[in-house]
């Protein structure tokens, strides 16, 4: 592993990382859209994939501290085609995230220039010039170095963390003067296998849930890696649950779940109290301060999944240029550039002859099946490791239901064919990039 990259990140850094990472406070509105009986949901995701999760990440962060995360993780325990699909879809799910994330990010600010502006949202155009400039900034930034891109995950992580407080303050205010706006009742929070609305939720959760194993796909960039990553993992997965549950209760006690809006229901909710209480300048701080928790996601994420390719280029499976270091700034930006120019043709594509909801919908979704799939390999490794048998079971199981949740469809504008398509598309690509990539590895060995 090349020597040039700099250990840059402690455990605060670490910790805060992870938190922004796995709080994807854009799901939230999607979430919470299905009503009270997502907080028993979120109970069981949390049970039955974050602890587990965790659990995995410090058992193998310890044992195979180096670059990659869970690409080496599966390397190690299954070999190199199973580790090159986990690795695949681990980053390649990132290039529909990333435009999905951004559409967030942009929808979120326009509430910053007030009522006027708010509209701009539901503007395709606006929105994928927006995602487009967001995009390549934070590729520039990681591009300059952790030493400079880990303040926007820090940055993002307190933006999470009062933004979400004040959605809290606001939804208890409304419920208190207006009562629960979306009402409360033992049926309400009850779970029914009929209600095929939840299957999709529950998929969504679990996506919600990723990135406790983020910190590891950098364990050459982590001070004291072994020491601290099961305490990350520890600290974050806790917070991020909390904040998650904060969230969607808050969103539900001000807007009418049925009103939620997918892009921007945060803003919804801060908006409706924000009349009701004569105060409308709450609107753009709260504006600024999602925003921050947004950018904050996006960064963790493309910071730590093009350390992914950048480890296959290395080995070879990739074209070898992904492998490659900065001169001067020690950073894999060959594979930080590549991905940006993906997930900029994404953007692109995503909003043809689709609405802002469809296309945001489709990205969500076709990241979430490629997401979870390295998740069957963690949880599948750690049961075959021989340690915390159950644990791995339980959270095989549901990754495994996860993923076949993906394609009960959860609105009108849900287009499961679209989906479908683009997840065989993206393993399509990955088997032909492995076996290219194991003839040339054979060439150069045998050379």
């Amino acid at each position: 592993m090349p020597a040039k990259l700099r250990r840059e990140l402690g455990l605060f850094d670490l910790t805060l990382m992870l938190v922004i990472a796995v709080v994807n406070i854009n799901g939230i509105p999607f979430i919470a859209a299905a009503g009270w009986h997502t907080v028993p949901l979120w109970l069981i995701a949390f049970l039955l994939f974050l602890i587990p999760q965790g659990l995995a990440v410090a058992e193998f962060g310890k044992l195979y501290p180096g670059e990659g995360g869970i690409y080496l993780w599966t390397r190690e325990m299954f070999g190199d085609f199973h580790a090159f699909i986990s690795g695949w879809c681990y980053w390649a799910n990132n290039l529909f995230y990333y435009p999905a994330v951004l559409f967030v990010l942009v929808g979120v600010l326009v509430y910053t220039g007030g009522a006027s502006s708010a509209s701009l949202g539901a503007n395709p155009h606006f929105m994928a010039i927006g995602a487009l400039c967001f995009l390549w900034l934070i590729t520039l930034i990681h591009i300059r170095g952790l030493s400079l891109g880990k303040w926007l995950n820090n940055i993002g992580a307190f933006g999470t963390w009062f933004g979400l407080l004040i959605i809290l303050i606001t939804g208890i205010t409304m419920w208190i003067r207006k009562g629960p706006a979306t009402p409360i009742s033992a049926a309400a929070f009850s779970l029914s296998f009929r209600n095929y609305t939840d299957y999709s939720t529950f998929s969504l959760m679990l996506y919600g849930l990723v990135g406790l194993e983020l910190g590891s796909a950098m364990g050459d960039e982590i001070k004291d890696v072994v020491k601290i990553i099961g305490k990350a993992a520890l600290l974050g997965g806790t917070i991020s649950i909390l904040l998650y549950m904060i969230g969607t209760v808050s969103l539900l006690l001000a807007v009418p779940a049925e009103q939620i809006g997918a892009v921007q229901g945060l803003m919804q909710a801060v908006t409706i109290a924000a009349k009701d209480l004569d105060m409308m300048m709450i609107i753009r701080i709260v504006a600024v301060l999602l925003a921050f928790a947004v950018l904050g996601v996006c960064a963790a994420w493309m910071a730590g999944a093009a350390r992914v390719p950048f480890v296959m280029g290395i080995d070879v499976y990739l074209p070898s240029a992904l492998g490659r270091t900065h001169s001067k700034w020690g950073t894999p930006y060959v594979a930080l550039l590549v991905q940006a120019v993906l997930s900029s043709l994404f953007i692109l594509i995503s909003l043809f002859g689709s609405t802002v909801k469809g296309g945001y919908e489709f990205l969500l979704k076709s990241s979430v099946v490629l997401q979870l799939i390295p998740f069957l390999y963690l949880f599948a490794g750690l049961y075959k490791l021989g340690k915390k048998r159950m644990v791995g079971l339980l959270g095989l199981a549901a990754t495994a239901f996860g993923i076949a949740f993906v394609f009960v469809p959860s609105s009108a504008e849900s287009n499961i064919f679209s989906i479908a398509a683009s997840t065989a598309v993206m393993l399509g690509l990955a088997l032909i990039f492995y076996f290219v990539g194991r003839s040339r590895r054979a060439v150069i060995v045998s050379s």
